[in-house]
């Protein structure tokens, strides 16, 4: 009984947990998917913070004297997870553009797929729904999850509840990688890119070198076998940079917590 007492006057603390724990999984990858219902969500935000609740720290700081205090404190606790989660979502978004750039190169811009996990019905490339398989497969075979939520539990050593302060230091280690991931995106697209583009060149010298055939008609199925033989070919090399590039991930987290804390 003197538990429970003691939990319910200590739920103000309580809830600033879990609005990181919360914030962190609404972004984070895994756990952030579109796929997972919201309520799952966050059952699973109030699972990790019954579980990280008793190990962080309290200061008589941490506690505001008033509402308004209290709601600042709030936001910043959600900023700080959502910058956590959307930092390590980037890289995936970077794959989901290597795959844009191929699908619109071998013109399946037309071949959408509609994402029903979407409330708004997006539409996404086919290339791009495998190669964020792909990495979704990677990330949970190098046991990326559990970095994330090692990160989870160093944020509260790093960042003490109530002092994250948004600096400029913070916004340029976001938009480096930001700038980071986007390149990594072309560099895995690069050779199916180059394949495609050297294929239009011929077909182009086709059209002016044999007039009769109307390249227009076999463009598009040439462009559409030849870039699924460029995907098989090198997949496995796709996979190999997938994977080198998620390693670094852990570290890229921790070194994003750094430069939170004020």
């Amino acid at each position: 009984m003197e538990c429970l007492l003691y939990f319910i006057n200590d739920i103000p603390f309580f809830m600033m947990v879990f609005f990181r724990v919360g914030g962190m999984l609404l972004f984070a990858p895994v756990f952030g998917n579109a796929n997972i219902p919201l309520q799952i969500r966050v059952a699973i935000s109030l699972m990790f913070t019954f579980i990280l609740y008793p190990t962080v720290i309290k200061s008589s700081s941490t506690f505001p004297s008033d509402i308004i205090s209290y709601t600042i404190i709030v936001i910043k606790e959600v900023a700080i997870g959502a910058v956590i989660g959307f930092a390590a979502s980037i890289i995936f978004a970077a794959f989901t553009t290597a795959g844009y750039l191929i699908s619109n190169q071998m013109g399946l811009d037309t071949a959408a797929i509609v994402d029903p996990s979407s409330e708004t019905g997006e539409e996404e490339q086919s290339i791009s729904i495998f190669y964020n398989m792909i990495a979704l497969l990677i990330f949970l075979t190098i046991n990326g999850h559990h970095w994330f939520i090692k990160t989870t539990v160093q944020s509260f050593e790093k960042i003490p509840l109530g002092n994250f302060q948004y600096t400029a230091v913070t916004l340029t280690k976001i938009l480096t990688i930001f700038k980071t991931f986007l390149v990594m995106g072309i560099k895995i697209s690069a050779p199916s890119l180059v394949v495609l583009l050297l294929t239009v060149v011929v077909l182009g010298l086709m059209a002016k070198v044999a007039q009769e055939i109307n390249v227009f008609i076999i463009a598009f199925p040439i462009k559409i076998l030849i870039g699924f033989l460029i995907l098989l070919v090198s997949l496995p090399l796709v996979i190999n940079a997938m994977k080198s590039y998620l390693i670094p991930l852990e570290n890229g987290m921790t070194s994003l917590l750094s430069v939170m804390r004020g």
